[in-house]
């Protein structure tokens, strides 16, 4: 069993399509939705091109629904009708909110079903092809089925993350806020620095340096350690100056550096090197807008 078939073709789908076949998986077909982006595909790695879901089915013996999140039940309701499902055959889904039990249905046709969601940001294929490698893969399913994910995150130099059913939600959750979430924090950084004049390109450079070593701290010291700035000292000086700037030449980023700021001095009462009359200050400064 090793013929893998693809189901939709966008950003994701084609990334695991192409990494999987560099990687000696005998990716065989793939089909799309209304866009050219399968046909693209197929041309791109030399695979079999499906204008029809269920001639996937009837190729693969392993199938990877790569759909947006909302058309996994479409897809599962197809395939339940196709008459080309069999015994044996696994189907996953890459969709990170989802686990396993969307699949259920295929089950009663004797198909071991998974979940197998690459932990990574998909801006373009090229960029995903960049950054696969190395990456977790958050997974759950049937037991045949997390053979072969084990097998797929190996061949593509990955890590496997475990995550129960009941759970998934929460795992997405996590995704989104240190992707999504940081790339929307980033957005309102470099919009306070367009205020005073640094375009985008020359501020995203200027920054690059500091996130990195940030991360790297986070990954040396842990979160809480590596919490560095004004909230940790206790420079409530500082910090009021930072809001009567924000509050008065961009008031658009108030609420947002208020509500970090709440977060961060969360965080830095577990530090334990605040006074008290410092916390209450923090408090104060962050309790409501200007």
């Amino acid at each position: 069993m090793n013929k893998v078939g693809i189901i939709g073709a966008g950003k994701v789908g084609s990334v695991l399509a192409i990494a999987l076949q560099r990687a000696g998986i005998n990716v065989c077909a793939v089909s799309g939705g209304c866009s050219d982006s399968a046909k693209i595909l197929a041309d791109r790695i030399g695979i079999l091109f499906c204008r029809d879901t269920a001639l996937v089915a009837r190729e693969a013996d392993i199938i990877l629904i790569a759909t947006p999140d909302r058309e996994i039940k479409n897809v599962v309701n197809l395939l339940e009708i196709s008459g080309e499902m069999r015994a044996g055959q696994i189907v996953f889904h890459v969709c990170g909110s989802q686990s396993a039990e969307i699949l259920a249905g295929l089950r009663s046709f004797g198909v071991a079903v998974g979940s197998i969601h690459p932990l990574q940001s998909f801006s373009s294929i090229e960029a995903g092809l960049k950054n696969l490698g190395s990456s977790y893969f958050a997974i759950d399913g049937d037991e045949q089925a997390l053979v072969k994910a084990k097998e797929f995150v190996g061949k593509l130099s990955g890590t496997c993350l475990y995550v129960p059913p009941e759970d998934r939600a929460l795992y997405h959750a996590a995704a989104c806020m240190a992707s999504n979430y940081l790339t929307a924090l980033l957005h309102s950084t470099v919009t306070l620095m367009k205020t005073f004049g640094v375009d985008e390109t020359k501020a995203i450079k200027a920054l690059h340096p500091i996130l990195q070593g940030t991360l790297t701290n986070i990954e040396t010291y842990g979160t809480l350690q590596a919490l560095t700035g004004p909230i940790v000292r206790g420079d409530v000086g500082t910090i009021t100056q930072q809001l009567q700037q924000i509050d008065a030449r961009i008031p658009s980023q108030a609420q947002l550096y208020r509500e970090l700021g709440k977060y961060t001095l969360a965080m830095a009462k577990q530090r334990h090197t605040l006074a008290p009359e410092q916390i209450v200050e923090l408090e104060q400064c962050f309790s409501h807008l200007e």
